[in-house]
């Protein structure tokens, strides 16, 4: 994703080194080793993020137990980073490496406008995911009816549009261009936005939904320790191996919060420095023609694709049954052996799975309702 606010009515050429013209059209390109040792990093997160999300679509046809409405949010999550993997990050790399833009200015936008849709597809499921889970702990028997199949397909349908409608519309009918402003397409393919735009996208991108997924994962928090500390004075009253049932159910709260921490640290450390670096540039009107800004943009934008590499790890490869699926489709007894599920990092459903079952197995005969 790149917002770049700019008032000068042409860039600076001296941000590409590598990239010399000869006779005013053809243009020579000198690739350096540290462009070659920079090309090759970018093309290996390219790489992983393309294969971990391509894994996360074929474990389910494997594995029965991930058909689920919670895991149709992952595939959605798994298929906007797929996408950044395909579309983004190879033109990214070779202009990067490269030094300079060699497809025109038509495909330019359409590439900002892809880069623009899946980066905040992937955010904005992100915060439909932590919906989700808040829905599964804190109501859990109500689960089923609120989180059906057909209201998360209109969920992720809801989702596309809603990134369709902040990238493609704005970005092809030129709501984000400053007039006056232009660079060379020939050369150049520069997202330029004037300053009410940069604000109310990235309000729109990430603002708002790293807001709601805060909140959610606070409430998550809040109704996991405290059903926890609930299930354990039942189970401390009926005596049902007090000591033994208290620590399982620390170390599952533990493990719960652990994971939550890692989520919420992983988005932040991504995007966050990219977001709060753009609206800053933007409220300033700072100018992006110096060498040493443009270098730090170019930094933490792809701090935010890592975000598209790392969301198979946190989401999927940490389920357990995203592990049965991934051990059936690899065929490795070795691998099998030296994997162990049972001490896996606990997904907040499966902590609210474990700690419903054991508030049912504490309540009279007369059962959970």
């Amino acid at each position: 994703m790149s917002f770049l606010w700019n008032t000068n009515s042409s860039f600076n050429n001296s941000l590409l080194p590598s990239a010399t013209l000869e006779d005013g059209n053809a243009a020579h390109i000198r690739i350096s080793h540290q462009e070659v040792l920079v090309g090759t990093i970018l093309t290996t997160v390219d790489l992983v993020t393309l294969l971990g999300n391509l894994v996360v679509f074929i474990c389910p046809a494997l594995e029965k137990k991930l058909r689920t409405v919670t895991y149709m949010f992952i595939l959605s999550l798994a298929t906007a980073d797929l996408l950044v993997a395909c579309l983004v990050m190879p033109f990214s790399i070779i202009y990067e490496v490269a030094g300079i833009w060699m497809f025109g200015r038509l495909f330019c936008k359409v590439w900002i406008s892809f880069d623009v849709m899946f980066c905040t597809a992937s955010i904005v499921t992100l915060c439909f995911i932590s919906l989700d889970r808040y829905c599964s702990v804190a109501t859990p028997y109500h689960y089923s009816k609120r989180m059906s199949r057909s209201r998360c397909i209109a969920m992720t349908i809801m989702i596309w549009v809603y990134s369709a409608m902040i990238s493609f519309l704005p970005v092809m009918q030129g709501w984000n261009e400053i007039p006056g402003v232009d660079f060379d397409s020939s050369r150049e393919c520069v997202f330029v936005t004037n300053r009410t735009f940069a604000i109310v996208a990235s309000a729109l991108a990430f603002y708002l939904p790293f807001l709601i997924m805060c909140t959610m994962y606070f409430f998550i928090y809040r109704a996991s320790r405290l059903k926890a500390v609930r299930i354990m004075s039942q189970t401390l009253d009926l005596h049902y191996h007090p000591d033994s049932r208290r620590q399982d159910n620390l170390q599952l709260e533990h493990k719960a919060t652990r994971t939550m921490s890692i989520i919420i640290s992983a988005f932040v450390l991504c995007w966050l420095p990219y977001f709060v670096f753009n609206v800053g540039i933007a409220v300033s009107g700072s100018q992006l023609n110096s060498i040493t800004i443009s270098r730090v943009f170019k930094v933490i934008t792809w701090f935010g694709y890592c975000n598209s590499m790392i969301n198979p790890v946190l989401y999927a490869f940490l389920n357990r049954d995203f592990q049965r699926g991934l051990k059936k489709m690899l065929v490795c007894q070795h691998w099998r052996a030296r994997v162990d599920t049972r001490d896996d990092m606990v997904s907040i459903v499966t902590f609210n799975k474990t700690v419903q079952g054991a508030e049912c197995s504490a309540k009279d005969a007369g059962g959970c309702q």
